[in-house]
């Protein structure tokens, strides 16, 4: 009977030993390999983002002042309506033009139905003003307005005529433009 109670009392102890201190160990062991590979993953990527970086901003300082200027200009980070209005406004003091009845209004970009914030990577605003010239001077506004640095789509006209000269003749344009930046 002893020759058989000491294997089953170690058998016992054995087996309690597991359940109370070898299992729990043996988990959070598990447990604690896992964090360290997830941790090194991210070590692993976050080196690999380092480099994209160190990458992206060596070819970012190839750049010139003046073209990260332009590319400011073209698509800018922030909206900027007084700037806006004064380059437009220059622009037609070249043609002997001056902007009046300037309205601003921002567009709502939201898609119909979506709830929550936009996906989108811009916003825009959407500008209006009048103008006061000949078409061939209006014609001459518009075209230096598309080949401006900064993007904007015209997306009304309305013309009113001004004079009843048939050699003469002027009109009051109204113009809606819209202007984008990112976010």
């Amino acid at each position: 009977m002893i020759r058989l109670t000491f294997p089953i009392i170690f058998i016992l102890i054995s087996i309690g030993l597991f359940f109370i201190y070898i299992d729990p160990v043996y988990s959070d062991i598990q447990l604690k390999i896992s964090e360290r590979n997830e941790f090194n993953n991210a070590l692993d990527k976050s080196r690999e983002l380092r480099e994209v970086r160190d990458r992206l901003l060596s070819l970012y300082n190839t750049f010139s002042t003046n073209d990260l200027d332009n590319l400011k200009k073209l698509l800018p980070d922030n909206v900027d309506n007084v700037r806006l209005i004064l380059d437009i406004d220059y622009i037609a003091s070249t043609y002997g033009m001056r902007i009046k009845n300037v309205t601003i209004n921002k567009k709502d970009n939201r898609e119909v139905g979506v709830i929550g914030p936009s996906n989108k990577l811009f916003e825009s605003v959407k500008l209006s003003f009048s103008v006061v010239s000949s078409y061939d001077n209006f014609i001459q506004f518009v075209r230096n307005i598309e080949k401006s640095l900064r993007v904007v789509d015209i997306t009304e006209v309305s013309l009113i005529q001004q004079g009843d000269e048939i050699n003469n003749l002027t009109y009051e344009y109204r113009i809606g433009l819209e202007t984008y930046w990112l976010k």
